[in-house]
């Protein structure tokens, strides 16, 4: 109701192909961008999106050395030794992760895809942004993640889907407490 009566006000904005609400006024925006970054309340999340957004777009770009150190400080700042290899809790540290993405995509955890269950899957609801199937592992190899997606033919459940589609495989080996990735651009 709020941000229906700020874009009736002129305030807002909304990008009805984005489904984005925005600031049109360049001094608004600028005196709103200033306001919560001199505001400390803001500074955390501020930098938890940054980073979310920076991951999201290392991970298009093919950047898996950069998207494994991204989620090593993820999982770092969310998860307790303890309980971090569980792949639920991977799974939590995926989604934390890739918090940003929510502007992008529908994450869906678990979908039932070809002859199994992706660990997660990003299906884009925006123009020119690949859609992304993420299997985790734990103790093994980035190859065998890509592997599983490939035989058991995970990216199926985007038979429909006609834009790009990446495999991203996430490896997280306890001993070396550190995480791998590997991303492959998948042609239909």
């Amino acid at each position: 109701m709020v941000f229906t009566y700020l874009i009736h006000l002129g305030y807002l904005a909304y990008d009805s192909i984005k489904k984005q609400c925005y600031i049109p006024n360049h001094e608004i925006r600028s005196e709103w961008i200033i306001a919560i970054s001199n505001d400390s309340d803001y500074a955390e999340a501020i930098r938890i999106v940054n980073n979310s957004k920076l991951l999201l777009d290392k991970t298009v770009e093919g950047d898996a050395q950069a998207v494994a150190e991204a989620l090593s400080a993820a999982y770092e700042q969310l998860m307790s030794r303890q309980r971090y290899n569980h792949e639920a809790c991977l799974q939590c540290a995926i989604r934390f992760a890739y918090f940003y993405a929510n502007t992008r995509y529908t994450i869906i955890s678990e979908l039932p895809a070809g002859k199994g269950y992706a660990d997660v899957v990003f299906i884009p609801y925006v123009p020119n942004v690949p859609a992304m199937i993420v299997e985790l592992k734990r103790n093994k190899t980035t190859g065998a993640a890509l592997a599983q997606i490939e035989h058991k033919q995970y990216f199926n459940v985007m038979d429909k889907y006609e834009g790009d589609l990446l495999l991203v495989a996430v490896n997280y080996d306890e001993k070396a407490n550190e995480h791998t990735c590997e991303i492959k651009r998948f042609v239909k």
